[in-house]
């Protein structure tokens, strides 16, 4: 029988947690070793993927699995090329994109040399980011008796897809989860609804909302919606005494009440009961709650569709034709020529119109696709007073025709440039019907086309006639 002590229990245990403490740290020291030598790794990728093909001043976030020395711009690059900027903290590096990047493309964004502080091993960071396609919604007047319906036709696949079915569809905007459809009876009362989807087309289980709209009967047209979808306008007429009573414009708070409220000319804020201000023409300004409306007197207000702040008189312009693509510049037609309006403090300046973008009887309407570059429709009056149109792209101070091909028997009703400038829906009407043909901005290249009229796009440009 052995005498030899038993040892405590407690004495045992420590000497467990002592060796595994020991076997702990020495890991922790090659991990450390091993990250010294290797330099940084990453650790994730995280960006918006339908905002960064449609917006500009979109993020890329690229996270390592450690701290790293301050990363500059000279050290990221973009392939294929797209202009930005960088800023660094901690284990993050955000690289921001100057405008949306191209549709079904992928791009590899790479943080040369990063280290780590006090570490002299470098490595690379390299993330691959796929952007999407996108689609075009369009209107198709019903026949026959048949209902009108919103159809979506998406570039990456063939044929088209009914959103939205309904009586009397003049206009429609597109939010992130509804559409806001304004319809018109046949004695020309209208109505709007907000139209919940699901999968791109409307939720069978989700009730559709009528909103309320100003008066008994009424009149509505230029319906626009913000960005985000928090708001939406137009303009209307209470008809309810035969006769056309205060015409204005009107918001929709959708975070709200979901009552229209009238804009009022004396200080652009909604108020109850007030007069709205008379509108020619208007939209929101982009990626704001703002609006740029020119009245029917010819004055140009920015405007806070959301009351907090009073209008801004910029002046005066006898057509809106669009907007720059950051949003903070609208190019208006005046008196003296067509300007730029810088919408953060009202400085014009006379926008480049070379001689090819100019030498024909018929100048209508410009879409700008970024801050250098813009297409115009062009024509020449026929015998029977139709135009007979084409389409100049302006680079600069260079012009060409792009060469998009407008049927003889054909009209040519807008031309409506894709949220990041790629493509653009070029609409037309003949007598066989109204036809959206998308084409590259570029070369002009058919990319896909579908029956119907009042293109999505187009809602991103003032109301108002298609020429100036």
């Amino acid at each position: 029988m052995s005498t030899e002590p038993r040892r405590p229990v407690a004495h045992r245990f420590r000497r467990r947690l002592t060796a595994v403490v020991l076997v702990l740290v020495v890991v922790a020291a090659l991990a450390a070793v091993v990250g010294a030598q290797q330099g940084p790794r990453l650790r994730s990728v995280s960006y918006d993927p339908s905002g960064i093909v449609s917006r500009p001043a979109q993020r890329v976030i690229i996270t390592a699995n450690q701290a790293l020395q301050r990363v500059t711009a000279a050290d990221v690059t973009v392939s294929p090329a797209a202009a930005h900027t960088v800023t660094s903290s901690g284990n993050t590096v955000a690289v921001e994109f100057a405008g949306p990047l191209a549709y079904d493309r992928d791009y590899t964004v790479t943080v040369a040399g990063a280290r780590a502080p006090g570490q002299a091993a470098r490595s690379d960071l390299r993330a691959t980011i796929a952007t999407g396609t996108t689609d075009v919604l369009a209107l198709v007047p019903g026949t026959g008796g048949a209902q009108d319906r919103i159809v979506r036709r998406s570039l990456d696949a063939p044929g088209s897809t009914t959103v939205y079915r309904g009586e009397g569809i003049t206009e429609y905007v597109r939010l992130s989860r509804s559409l806001v459809v304004l319809s018109d009876s046949g004695v020309g009362d209208s109505r709007i609804d907000v139209v919940p989807l699901r999968n791109g087309v409307q939720d069978p289980e989700s009730p559709v909302e009528h909103i309320t709209l100003p008066s008994a009967e009424g009149h509505a047209d230029a319906l626009h919606a913000a960005d985000d979808g928090a708001s939406f306008g137009f303009r209307y007429a209470d008809t309810s005494t035969g006769e056309s009573r205060d015409v204005g414009l009107y918001v929709v708070d959708l975070t709200g009440t979901h009552l229209p409220e009238p804009i009022a000319a004396a200080d652009g804020k909604p108020t109850i009961g007030a007069t709205p201000m008379t509108v020619a023409q208007w939209a929101y300004v982009p990626r704001t709650e703002s609006a740029l409306v020119r009245t029917g007197t010819d004055e140009l207000f920015l405007v806070d569709m959301s009351g907090r702040a009073a209008l801004v008189r910029l002046g005066s312009a006898t057509y809106l034709h669009g907007f720059v693509g950051t949003g903070t510049t609208a190019v208006v037609e005046s008196g003296t020529g067509i300007e730029r309006v810088d919408l953060t403090n009202g400085a014009r300046t006379a926008i480049v119109a070379p001689a090819g973008s100019t030498d024909a009887p018929y100048l209508g309407r410009i879409a700008q696709l970024t801050d250098r570059t813009y297409l115009r429709t062009v024509g020449d009056v026929r015998g029977d007073g139709t135009i007979a149109s084409r389409i100049v792209r302006v680079d600069g101070s260079r012009a060409s025709r792009l060469p998009v091909t407008i049927p003889d028997d054909a009209t040519l009703t807008a031309v409506c440039p894709s949220p990041n400038g790629q493509f653009v829906a070029v609409a037309t009407k003949s007598a066989a019907g109204a036809l959206v043909s998308i084409v590259d901005a570029t070369s002009g290249a058919l990319e896909a086309s579908t029956a119907g009229a009042d293109v999505d796009w187009c809602g991103a440009l003032p109301s108002g006639d298609q020429v100036g």
